[in-house]
């Protein structure tokens, strides 16, 4: 075995047993050997075993995506690491390499400058390439050592040691808990509801009231009935027991709340009141749902009158890092619909794809909407995040987009089950997908009209956040704006077709990379003849200048929270009227009274929240679980324990676990001057660590388990605003007893319910500890989970031994207990405790 040390600040991760017109390719390993090695590196280590019958030139590449931009080899190392683009590296053979015997192996440590913390992190979408060929690479079966080790420091004091899940779990999930519910102890919760202890039985069928001809406005809560209870076995028919009527109310009665609604269930009758087409739309979704959660579809007699405190209840699908098919997004229109979301903010373009068809620019979905092995990106862009190398592999989250059929399909479909969908075009930043396709029309179709939407005199090296470079607009060109109009009278169309108006529209606006202006010659004439005094000013151009052309079509904007920020009152004043909301997300550190500020100023604000509403989050520092960090960790609880008129009570604990005092957290901060700027919460999901499997599997589930359960307090903290627990943050007592009942209603009713309508969602795992007496204790997050162990580091599966009661562990000897909770068909991470 030839060994050499290589010094990297990436990593490489591959295991390949497949063949290929019968030989065998290469085989890869990845092993993490210390994620603390010294000096801020980790120590990994790379072994390829040629597996074939012929000795291993060095006619090889092997590519790979790793969340990382930097590389640094030593000079003994036989292997050359180059990065292609933004996370996108290729290892190749170098002069000092020798061709690797059959069944012969070269090994390297590897040494990457920051810590692996956790799954999401480590290299993945590995393909290979022989004799130069590109445009036949070799998909890598991709199987990394597990990460034993808990990686304590990557997370600081927020690392899930076995004992803290304990000591968790024992405030969720009590000895002896139980959950006692009405049929309309559902999510969100309504405000006023009066059970009585009669049932109105609905498993013999339904009734709709239609025998006058239903109006059009009612049709939409009709349907949604039908469609639900004919899924679950209801009958919907004519002269069936149960009557259901369906009013919108015209009389006042209701209040202002367009959404508000009233519903009443008595013996073989129920009365849906909405206050409009919305409101009646929730009373619908509120029956289902107290259907759902009732013994054998018999429900509880009740009077019920509810409303949202916040109209704009949103959720934000990333389609553009990697895709999602419509039958996908459909699912997760049906899931925000039962929830009452009622807004989809469309992000389906960035630097990494575009993802709707636009027939005039073919060219942004022909390039733009496919990843794959390529050095130059002149036919299609490189393969960031994950993928074979294959731009033509539809089974792949790289490629993909939708046609307008499929695009106003969608929006019909939403806009059936009451959500509006907002697109966003990602402006002026974030654009490189976009700028990337209208290069190669320009190359491959110079006679067609040009879009040089970027400066062709800059010669720029500047990397943004995600670490591309060239992806700012050129906001001095006058083709960036017909650009953008023309997608947008695209995108009219497409809702027209859907029998609907596009009234906003999302421009983005965050994360331009600094100084990119400053050395593009085209925005330097422009700040000179337009007498802008700092790059500051060219957003402000930018802004005002694209708000006012989208105006001329009907249509307001939306975006990040930078194009609110740091105006002036007189360009606040012009800007205001064309702004339709802002997504503030900033509640970490000093950036936190951003939200505050922007309300107070008097911007529509969102609350986005990274602590609490990023759900691409992972859900703990525990090494297997999948989701970025950069904003901690967020959970269920980090969601519903938001709260939208004291922000900074929002975060009860810092990226590093540190406990915050939410009683005094916003002293001497900015206070909330305008409250009724507030106008609703929105979670996120982007998706960069969301790919879909090697071989194609479908990256769903990895959706679906992102959004499952954090969904639930997204849901309630919309459509509750002010919980009792809040009025008094002091009260701690008050916040756990609340917290418990929370979960216990998600592990007990609505974990079960998305297991019968075919969810994928994560399981909480199980604590461990050992008494002074030494017994080894477990528990779980929920009643009735089922707890294994092992004592001799191997997995714990269902047929390990089952933790029922303390188990003397008398003198045996263990280095590591492991433990895992199997619920629903569901499995959770494991926990390990080193005794």
């Amino acid at each position: 075995m030839k060994i050499s040390r290589c010094f990297l600040f990436v990593l490489v991760n591959m295991m390949m047993t497949l063949s290929c017109a019968g030989d065998r390719l290469p085989q890869a390993r990845w092993t993490l050997i210390d994620n603390y090695a010294g000096d801020g590196y980790s120590h990994s280590r790379l072994t390829i075993v040629n597996q074939t019958a012929q000795p291993l030139g060095s006619d090889w590449e092997l590519f790979f995506n790793q969340f990382s931009t930097k590389i640094r080899l030593d000079s003994l190392c036989p292997l050359d690491v180059e990065l292609i683009s933004t996370g996108y590296f290729r290892v190749r053979p170098n002069e000092r390499y020798v061709a690797i015997a059959a069944g012969d192996s070269l090994s390297v440590d590897i040494f990457e400058h920051r810590v692996m913390q956790g799954v999401s992190f480590l290299p993945k979408g590995a393909h290979w390439v022989f004799g130069g060929n590109r445009l036949q690479p070799f998909a890598a079966n991709m199987i990394i050592d597990p990460m034993e080790a808990p990686q304590t420091r990557a997370g600081g004091n927020a690392y899930p040691t076995a004992e803290k899940v304990y000591a968790f779990n024992q405030t969720v999930n009590a000895v002896g808990d139980a959950l006692t519910a009405a049929d309309y102890d559902i999510f969100p919760a309504p405000k006023q509801v009066s059970v009585n202890n009669n049932y109105t039985d609905l498993r013999q069928g339904v009734y709709i009231d239609v025998r006058r001809g239903l109006p059009a406005v009612h049709r939409r809560a009709a349907n949604y009935i039908s469609r639900a209870f004919e899924q679950r076995g209801i009958a919907v028919r004519q002269g069936a027991k149960v009557l259901i009527r369906l009013h919108i109310s015209a009389d006042g009665s209701l209040g202002k709340n367009p959404e508000a609604y009233t519903m009443r269930v008595e013996d073989g009758s129920i009365s849906l009141v909405g206050n409009s087409n919305a409101g009646l739309l929730n009373a619908a979704k509120t029956l289902v749902a107290a259907v759902d959660h009732s013994k054998d579809y018999r429900l509880q007699n009740a009077v019920i009158s509810d409303e949202p405190d916040f109209n704009y209840r949103g959720f934000m699908l990333d389609i553009a890092r990697n895709f999602q098919p419509l039958d996908s997004i459909k699912r997760i229109v049906d899931l925000l619909a039962y929830y009452k979301i009622n807004t989809l903010q469309f992000h389906f373009t960035d630097d990494e794809a575009w993802r709707v068809e636009i027939p005039a620019l073919p060219e942004l979905t022909a390039v733009g909407a496919r990843r794959g092995c390529t050095l130059d990106e002149s036919d299609f862009l490189a393969q960031v995040y994950a993928g074979n190398g294959d731009p033509n592999d539809l089974t792949q989250s790289a490629n993909g987009y939708l046609t307008t059929a499929e695009m106003s399909e969608l929006l019909a479909y939403a806009h059936e089950r009451g959500i509006r969908v907002i697109p966003e075009i990602e402006t002026p930043g974030h654009a490189r997908a976009a700028i990337v396709a209208m290069k190669a029309r320009k190359n491959q179709h110079p006679a067609e009209r040009q879009y040089i939407i970027w400066d062709e005199k800059a010669a720029s090296q500047l990397r943004s956040v995600q670490g591309y470079r060239g992806n700012v607009l050129n906001v001095a060109a006058d083709d960036v704006y017909l650009f953008i109009d023309t997608v947008v009278a695209t995108l009219q169309q497409i809702y027209r077709d859907a029998g609907l108006t596009l009234d906003v529209v999302h421009l983005g606006g965050d994360e331009v990379a600094m100084g990119v202006w400053e050395q593009s010659p085209d925005v330097q004439a422009l700040m000179a003849r337009e007498g802008l005094q700092n790059t500051h000013a060219v957003s402000e151009y930018y802004i005002s200048r694209i708000s006012k052309t989208l105006a001329q079509r009907g249509i307001r904007i939306e975006g990040w929270q930078e194009i609110g920020m740091n105006h002036s009152a007189d360009f606040n004043s012009r800007l205001l009227p064309n702004v339709a909301g802002v997504n503030a997300w900033s509640t970490l550190g000093r950036h936190s009274e951003v939200t505050y500020r922007l309300a107070n100023d008097g911007y529509p604000v969102i609350l986005s929240n990274v602590t609490n509403f990023y759900m691409d989050m992972a859900y703990s520092w525990h090494q297997a679980e999948p989701g970025l960090h950069w904003g901690g960790k967020v959970d269920e609880f980090d969601a519903w324990s938001a709260v939208p008129y004291n922000i900074y009570a929002s975060v009860r604990t810092l990226v590093d676990g540190t406990p915050v005092d939410v009683a005094t957290a916003a002293n001497g901060k900015t206070p909330l001057e305008r409250p009724e700027n507030i106008i609703g919460v929105q979670g996120q999901l982007w998706t960069e660590t969301l790919t879909s499997g090697t071989y194609g599997e479908s990256n769903a589930p990895r959706v679906q388990y992102m959004l499952l359960p954090k969904l639930f307090g997204l849901a309630e903290r919309g459509w509750n605003a002010r919980p009792e627990w809040a009025e008094n943050l002091a009260d701690t007592a008050a916040y756990l007893d609340a917290r418990r009942q929370y979960n216990l209603k998600i592990g007990t009713r609505e974990l079960p319910l998305m297991q019968r309508l075919g969810y994928n969602f994560r399981v909480a795992p199980p604590g461990i500890v050992i008494d002074l007496s030494g017994n080894l204790l477990i528990n779980g997050a929920y009643p009735e989970m089922l707890l294994t162990y092992t004592l001799d580091g191997s997995e714990p599966t269902e047929q390990s031994p089952v933790w029922s009661a303390p188990v003397p562990l008398d003198d045996a000897q263990t280095s590591v207990i492991k433990a895992r909770a199997f619920y629903l068909g569901k499995s959770s991470t494991t926990t390990l405790l080193f005794p």
